[in-house]
């Protein structure tokens, strides 16, 4: 392989080449490392070989309406030769655009998970035209039953394979089967019920799985020949990215209602699909509202909009951005932020929102992100290449709350990130 990209950096090129030369590749990178340009280098670059026909990137829905993966190419003056299709709308405009794509010999498909099935249905796999799979965060896509990952044989038509993430192991290493069996059987095997009983033991009910002790070595050097870890060398590049906290406290009349809800879902008295729900619940209460059953909303106070806002004052006019979770959350701060004050849902930090790193340096969470994916998906948006001040990232805390306890597990599974990398190089 002949790379002729000089503004690719060395640990971009070492990537490309991993790609390249393998089949099946976990490619494990930070937010802001270049994920897409690796990976669409090494389409090209395989193609180019004549080792690949064309390839399909299966990706969220979000990220093929904003077109990053066609953006991206638009970055770089060596894939300006690719041709990359998005294909969306209903099942009638994407047979149109499948066929526009068949007769123009395009290099690469973008699709969304959920419509990775109806792809596949059209004869798109290997012999009939895409030989290749990426699929964009693949940690989000194993972590759930998207329509296209619902049988892990879906990606086995295809010789070579790529899954992206940044987070392999953010929440447990349950979730780590399923994308390593998703890219290859070989190295966790085809079972996740051996997978579970040699790595894990379970409570009496067989419902909850706990690592046993050691057995995050020994999964790391099981699955290490499939990972290419880019490392994240961010700190040493960038100017300071400090975190801190801001507390508050919950008003009593709320807190009557806050420990109510408690009360009732420790009796079961709560009616909800699971327990995430139920943490939901007591989440919304401590940030000053609460869906009701009928999605009618009910306010109980603004303690935590009071504490945003005296954030939003200590910027003395300079900018800042807002993570939020909650949809009602977005709806209050339209009425109550500054105008150089820019508000997000954290959920979207996933899909290709870039050069936030231009314009901010301070950030807020309106509440401890519930997942450490989002968390370090939004810290990355803004601390990344660009970035020429030092960042400051705040969260607001309600006092004696679950908010003190999502932090606590979020910090956990930041930690676990950390002793997976290292087992990963020990290996």
């Amino acid at each position: 392989m002949t790379l002729s990209e000089k503004s690719l950096n060395t640990k971009q090129q070492t990537a490309i080449s991993r790609l390249y030369s393998e089949d099946y590749t976990l490619l494990v990178a930070p937010t802001g490392a270049g994920k897409t340009v690796i990976c669409l280098t090494a389409i090209k670059e395989l193609i180019d070989a004549g080792v690949l026909n064309r390839v399909i990137v299966a990706a969220p829905a979000k990220v093929v309406e904003n077109m990053v993966w066609t953006k991206e190419r638009l970055k770089w003056d060596h894939l300006s030769g690719m041709r990359v299709l998005n294909i969306t709308g209903d099942a009638k405009k994407r047979g149109s655009l499948l066929a526009y794509a068949n007769t123009n010999d395009y290099d690469a498909i973008v699709i969304s998970l959920n419509n990775l099935d109806w792809l596949l249905e059209q004869g798109h796999g290997k012999g009939h035209g895409c030989d290749g799979i990426i699929i964009d965060e693949l940690s989000k896509a194993a972590g759930k039953q998207t329509a296209g990952m619902r049988s892990k044989k879906k990606a086995d038509c295809f010789k070579w394979r790529v899954g992206m993430t940044a987070t392999p192991v953010s929440q447990d290493y349950q979730k780590l089967y399923s994308m390593a069996r998703i890219l290859s059987p070989d190295y966790l095997g085809t079972s996740k019920q051996r997978y579970l009983d040699q790595y894990f033991y379970s409570d009496y009910q067989g419902y909850n799985w706990t690592l046993r002790d050691g057995a995050d070595e020994l999964i790391a050097a099981k699955i290490a020949p499939l990972v290419h870890l880019v490392e994240d060398t961010k700190a040493n590049d960038l100017p300071a990215c400090r975190e801190h906290v801001i507390t508050f406290d919950m008003p009593d009349d709320t807190r009557v209602v806050y420990n109510d809800m408690k009360k009732h879902m420790i009796a079961g008295d709560v009616e909800a699909a699971n327990e995430a729900v139920k943490s939901g619940k007591l989440r919304q209460i401590a940030s000053g509202f609460m869906y009701e059953d009928d999605d009618k909303v009910v306010y109980l106070d603004r303690s935590r909009v009071d504490a945003m806002r005296s954030w939003a004052d200590a910027l003395d006019g300079n900018t800042g951005i807002i993570f939020y979770e909650f949809v009602e959350q977005g709806k209050q701060l339209v009425l109550t932020t500054p105008d150089n004050v820019r508000c997000v849902q954290i959920q979207s930090m996933s899909h290709g929102v870039d050069g936030l790193q231009h314009e901010y340096a301070d950030l807020l969470f309106l509440q401890p992100p519930w997942s450490r994916d989002n968390k370090e998906q939004a810290i990355g948006r803004v601390w990344r290449t660009g970035q020429t001040k030092e960042v400051n990232v705040t969260t607001l805390v309600c006092n004696d709350t679950l908010d003190e306890l999502v932090m606590t597990r979020v910090e956990d599974r930041g930690e676990w990130m950390k002793l997976f990398k290292q087992h990963l190089k020990g290996v």
